[in-house]
């Protein structure tokens, strides 16, 4: 889906930023390298770079990859030495055996090797495009690469909030956005369509780009299904991949979680 609408996730998320403090005092406490599942075009993974972190980024987009290459090439060669980008599956990677896959040959050598990382972090929303199969694998494959006594950080919407979702079968309007690098007008619409018994929201984007003379305008499609998962139901999960969790928050102040929360955050070690 993302190496379709790769260029509009950055523009209709460019404002996202309330996670960042919260993913930063992690990164410091956890003092050692960091792997971020669904890194996307490096949202997270540039700033915690910037910060003197050491981590690495995988994702399956390739699309969503280049973006983070490209903004990462503008960035000082240490900030630079301090990142290993893999394009792979959340629920297959295996860091050890990444070498070709990332930004250049001598940049692997300085990368992390030892595949074994103080923090994992699945940022925002990401978790909610795995079904059970693929999130039980994910989580199995995020053991085998966590240090003893590393940390993972889980960050999603609140479930009671998708569960409460309307459907919607047709198309609603969503936002408006410019293309600073194009000038063009970029509209935003969505519809929904939720199944409460596989607790899974099946959702349709759709974009429309208007050229700065507003005569043209080209429509992109995407579809994408949300599992979304209540808490008990996640601190299961976690106990049955070799976790246990420590911390659940509903916002990135460290408010304790309720159904009406505007988040789901979760700390498991």
């Amino acid at each position: 889906m993302y190496d379709h609408i790769a260029r509009f996730y950055d523009i209709t998320h460019a404002g996202l930023t309330d996670d960042l403090p919260f993913v930063l005092q992690l990164a410091a406490a956890a003092n050692g390298e960091i792997l971020e599942l669904g890194c996307g075009s490096g949202r997270l993974l540039l700033p915690l770079a910037q910060a003197g972190h050491r981590i690495t980024g995988i994702d399956n987009s390739h699309a969503m990859l280049s973006r983070a290459r490209a903004r990462l090439a503008q960035e000082p060669e240490t900030v630079q030495q301090r990142v290993t980008l893999i394009q792979a599956d959340m629920a297959s990677f295996v860091v050890e055996n990444a070498c070709a896959e990332s930004r250049s040959p001598e940049h692997s050598r300085r990368g992390s090797r030892s595949g074994r990382f103080s923090l994992t972090i699945i940022p925002y929303n990401t978790f909610l495009h795995l079904n059970h199969n693929q999130a039980v694998a994910t989580l199995k494959q995020i053991r085998r690469h966590l240090a003893q006594g590393g940390t993972l950080f889980i960050d999603l919407i609140n479930p009671f909030a998708i569960a409460d979702t309307p459907d919607n079968p047709a198309f609603i309007f969503e936002g408006k956005f410019t293309d600073p690098a194009t000038d063009e007008t970029i509209l935003q619409f969505a519809a929904n369509r939720l199944d409460e018994t596989a607790q899974t929201l099946h959702i349709t984007w759709a974009y429309d780009v208007a050229k700065p003379d507003g005569r043209s305008t080209q429509r992109t499609i995407v579809e994408s299904a949300y599992h979304y998962r209540f808490p008990h139901q996640l601190d299961l999960l976690l106990q049955q991949t070799g976790f246990k969790l420590t911390a659940i928050y509903g916002d990135y102040d460290h408010t304790p979680f309720t159904e009406s929360s505007d988040r789901l955050l979760l700390i498991a070690n």
